[in-house]
């Protein structure tokens, strides 16, 4: 025996579809579910400073190394005086920007201090060697 389709005229349990024998077609008087409306809870906006702190965070690990270090760090800085003040929301994302701008300005300083030893111990090295002709005391 095959399968036992429902009998004509049998509604869908949403009410979208109805059963004409053959195959399940819309309801010219399909009625939705009734769902509450409910309006969505407003969320404080994030500060804006606080998002430019994050960008330029970001920022300074691409293109602009040492100004945007500086200005994430500037922004996040403002960004979290601004927060406690007005309660707005991006305390993270200012902190991030801190973060960010912070770790690449120590990373940076870091290695132009290494390069710069690098160089100063060549030439020292080179010296020592005598390639480099050392200064005379008198003219």
């Amino acid at each position: 025996m095959g399968i036992q389709l429902p009998p004509g005229g049998q509604v869908s349990a949403d009410g979208r579809w109805q059963w004409d024998g053959d195959k399940w077609v819309p309801r010219a008087t399909a009625m939705a579910p009734m769902v509450p409306a409910v309006a969505p809870a407003a969320l404080p906006a994030n500060n804006g400073t606080a998002v430019a702190s994050l960008i330029f965070g970001i920022v300074s690990w691409f293109a602009c190394p040492i100004a945007g270090g500086i200005i994430a760090v500037v922004l996040g800085h403002a960004a979290r005086a601004q927060i406690r003040e007005s309660h707005q929301a991006g305390d993270g994302l200012a902190v991030a920007g801190l973060i960010l701008g912070y770790a690449h300005l120590i990373v940076f300083g870091l290695v132009v201090v290494v390069w710069f030893l690098i160089l100063g111990g060549m030439a020292a090295f080179l010296a020592v060697l005598g390639t480099i002709p050392a200064a005379s005391p008198s003219p």
